[in-house]
């Protein structure tokens, strides 16, 4: 099985980027966001630093300790392929899971990993865009209150935060196995974008139609509003659209724009 992992910030095009993999006929279905695999990732990674203050009390070291969390993590991975038996090619998506990317790749090496990347004001006006629904969760408390106050500074440095652990991670063979994935050349220049993943992930995108509805099993509509995901918008499950490119500077002051790009630029992942 050939594991493809995607994530990015929230409101960048990880579902989308995720809807246009999962239309290869060797893949699984659009699914729900792996964040229970996030969750287990997580408890590695948290396991490592508790590792540091405990010694060998339970592991050798930290390869010992990576030899026995990969067998619970790969249990996970192989029961949710099995529920697609005809995928040769599993692809999951969570926001979360990014965070994570180098402690997945120490337990899943043969991965690939794509990370959606979007200029952070559309982004972050993305995001106030489904505060509302999100607020109905009653998931993420501080979240909605940054939202509720207009904090652009602290959104823009949540948004970095999902980025810094990989781009931190100097491990050559992680990053010739990991591409960063551009939203606006994604929607702008499909066909351009879909021809590099073809290249890169080896599924067959580039001939697929780009208007057709997503491969998916997911049927939102089917559930209670209190349970519809708060990051679904009008352009879920409609193709490829370029309408919310550039759409920050109807919403945004040019004080706020230039605040996000002050605190965004350290990353240097966006363009000025």
């Amino acid at each position: 099985m050939h594991y493809i992992f995607i994530g990015g910030a929230p409101r960048t095009g990880t579902t989308l980027l995720n809807s246009l993999l999962c239309r290869d006929a060797t893949t699984n279905p659009l699914i729900a966001e792996a964040s229970y695999l996030a969750y287990l990732v997580s408890t590695y990674s948290r396991g490592k630093r508790v590792l540091r203050v405990e010694g060998n009390a339970y592991f050798d070291d930290l390869q010992d300790y990576a030899n026995f969390s990969r067998p619970w993590l790969m249990a996970f991975l192989e029961k949710t392929a099995q529920r697609y038996p005809q995928a040769q090619n599993l692809v999951l998506k969570s926001p979360e899971l990014t965070k994570y990317f180098p402690d997945l790749f120490e337990l899943v090496p043969q991965a690939q990993f794509l990370m959606a990347l979007r200029d952070p004001c559309d982004a972050i006006v993305s995001l106030m865009d489904v505060r509302d629904k999100l607020k109905q969760t009653r998931d993420n408390p501080t979240l909605v209150k940054i939202l509720e106050r207009g904090d652009v500074k602290a959104l823009a440095e949540l948004f970095c935060d999902y980025y810094r652990p990989c781009q931190r991670y100097k491990d050559a063979q992680f990053w010739q196995q990991t591409r960063y994935v551009r939203y606006e050349g994604l929607v702008q220049h499909p066909q351009a974008a879909l021809r590099q993943l073809e290249a890169f992930t080896r599924l067959h995108l580039s001939q697929m139609n780009l208007h057709q509805p997503w491969r998916t099993e997911l049927d939102f509509a089917q559930l209670p509003q209190r349970y519809r995901p708060w990051w679904s918008t009008p352009l879920y499950g409609h193709g490829v659209s370029s309408a919310s490119v550039g759409r920050y500077r109807q919403v945004l002051s040019p004080e706020q724009v230039a605040l996000i790009r002050q605190v965004c630029q350290p990353l240097g992942l966006f363009d000025e």
